[in-house]
């Protein structure tokens, strides 16, 4: 193997700037992390690819251009950047990929809750969970799948929910005022029944005494009570509130998150 004796001439992979015709001396050579830059910004997905890896060998202006790959519209290179920053741990990198993994799973729900459309991002949170096991729409989630739901994706999820509704809505607020009633009551039913009554979930009173709500009849807006929402439709509701409250809490103690600041009012 020939070594190169003169570090201004070009290598076999630099850019080199100029017409067909144009001979070395006359063409701009574009070694370096300049050449890389420009081999990242080509219009030709396979060369920003292969100038990812590449990347990696730049240090920290490096490691931030594959960042920035997070972003690319070709998804070839988004994967390639995605596969290259796994295993690193910078706390810069680690952010970038939740983010990209947010943005892949939970685009539409963060797009609706971002526009405060809350009935429908009760409909995509409940698409959103039933996609993880493979279940239609019309299924309901049982608790011993809810207790193997993936802890990322709930809080995520839970994530999404208390930022857009400013701490209102979200089952980090919903579990607050579970495990409140919890401590308070020893049958399951009056736990429900307390549950629901504060967030709105059921009516009684004199004019309508132990009367359930169902999911059309919610109040898709800033305006319910706290803890509202979500609600997933009819066939969740009340029935996986426990078990969503106590996997969030497993969650947070397998992935060592701080308990939830959301208390009950």
């Amino acid at each position: 193997m020939v070594e190169r004796s003169n570090p201004n001439q070009p290598n076999r992979g630099d850019v080199v700037l100029g017409g067909r015709g144009a001979s070395p001396s006359d063409a701009v050579v574009l070694g370096g992390f300049t050449g890389l830059r420009q081999r990242l910004l080509s219009p030709n997905p396979k060369q920003r690819v292969a100038a990812l890896s590449e990347a990696l060998n730049h240090g920290s202006k490096g490691v931030n251009f594959v960042i920035r790959a997070l972003l690319d519209p070709t998804s070839e290179v988004r994967e390639a950047a995605y596969t290259l920053l796994q295993g690193r741990t910078e706390p810069k990198v680690l952010k970038a990929l939740e983010r990209h993994y947010q943005r892949q799973h939970f685009a539409r729900l963060e797009n609706v809750l971002a526009a405060q459309q809350w009935k429908m991002a009760d409909q995509e949170t409940r698409v959103v969970m039933l996609q993880a096991f493979g279940l239609d729409c019309d299924r309901p989630l049982r608790p011993d799948q809810i207790a193997e739901f993936p802890c990322k994706d709930l809080q995520i999820i839970d994530q999404l929910w208390t930022q857009y509704s400013k701490g209102k809505f979200g089952f980090s607020v919903q579990r607050a005022l579970w495990l409140k009633y919890d401590t308070l009551y020893w049958n399951k039913a009056d736990v429900w029944s307390a549950f629901a009554d504060r967030v709105g979930w059921r009516i009684n009173n004199l004019f309508r005494e132990n009367y359930w709500k169902r999911h059309n009849e919610l109040t898709f807006s800033l305006n319910a009570p706290a803890g509202h929402l979500p609600f997933l439709g009819d066939q969740f509701g009340i029935f996986t509130i426990e078990a969503i409250a106590q996997r969030l809490t497993a969650c947070q103690t397998l992935m060592k998150v701080p308990a939830s600041t959301h208390k009950p009012e």
